[in-house]
């Protein structure tokens, strides 16, 4: 038998690819039992090692889009690895999935120190990770906005729109144009807000694993823009949708969204079962383990719920 052993740089990669598959077809809990499963076999690389760690924190913020500790603990180690490998570019990657994990988990100051490290590290090397300028203030802008600051965190989008201007950073320009318009509408700028989301192609990513997430989201953004706007029936059509694809995807977050828009229109239109609606964006909030998500319902609704919060 002729057997020649694998290159330790990539022992392991067939099964790292087979669970990069999964994630395409969004199959993220059988991807996370795989990679959890690779990683306790002793026979893989170091490098598959890290990149199977950071791989596991993007499936807890990005893929099933829950806030956990164990997302920290893999981005720390994917960290760590690309370090000792001296992958640079792993590392700017890892530090990027680790500074959102630490952000859903609350610790909002380790967030935002990681997102400077970032910024650091791409403008001594800004040829490292592509995008990564526009990812790190746009994470940046999220801690600014859940601190009370709109006007700060709508500054560090502006900076990462400087930084987001190629063809192939097209997904992030448009979602840049949906967050620019959610901090115009909480700085009370509703038209300046119609005026982002105006400038968004109308057939953006109607295709691909971004589809869906963005739906979602460009979704809830625009009824928002349409309350504020007074265009509450318009809004009430888009939640509507928007909520049954969240279900469908079971994206607490995004339920927990529009179903605080909904109670917000009943407490407008003066139905007198809003406050149910109310406490289920609550629940819906608490259940996603998202403190960022809670804080900002719970802000909408403390004027029509104010022995509750």
């Amino acid at each position: 038998m002729n057997y020649q052993p694998r290159e330790p740089e990539v022992s392991g990669l067939d099964e790292y690819q087979r669970i990069l598959i999964l994630l395409d077809e969004r199959r993220f809990e059988e991807a996370q039992v795989r990679a959890r499963l690779l990683l306790e076999s002793g026979d893989i690389s170091l490098l598959i090692r890290a990149k199977t760690h950071n791989l596991l924190c993007w499936t807890f913020i990005e893929g099933i889009k829950r806030a956990a500790p164990e997302a920290v603990l893999h981005g720390e180690e994917a960290v760590h690895l690309a370090e000792r490998l001296c992958k640079e570019p792993l590392k700017v990657q890892a530090l990027l999935n680790l500074a959102c994990a630490y952000y859903q988990v609350a610790d909002y100051e380790t967030a935002r120190e990681t997102y400077q490290k970032v910024v650091a590290l791409l403008t001594a090397h800004p040829g490292l990770l592509p995008c990564g300028m526009t990812i790190a203030h746009q994470g940046l802008a999220q801690i600014a906005q859940i601190q009370g600051q709109p006007r700060v965190a709508l500054d560090f989008l502006e900076t990462a729109e400087l930084y987001c201007q190629d063809d192939e950073s097209r997904f992030l320009q448009a979602d840049l144009f949906r967050r620019k318009a959610l901090m115009l509408v909480k700085l009370n700028q509703p038209e300046q807000a119609a005026e982002q989301l105006a400038r968004i192609p109308p057939d953006s990513f109607t295709s691909g694993p971004r589809s869906l997430w963005w739906k979602t989201h460009l979704g809830f953004t625009t009824a928002r823009v349409e309350i504020a706007r007074g265009h509450f029936a318009a809004a009430r059509t888009q939640i509507a949708g928007t909520l049954a694809l969240a279900q469908e995807l079971a994206d607490l977050p995004v339920q927990a969204e529009c179903t605080c828009l909904q109670a917000l229109l009943d407490y407008a239109d003066g139905r007198k079962d809003a406050h149910k609606r109310a406490r289920a964006a609550i629940t819906y909030a608490i259940h996603s383990g998202r403190r960022d998500v809670l804080s900002d319902i719970r802000e909408r609704l403390q004027p029509y719920l104010p022995g509750e919060m």
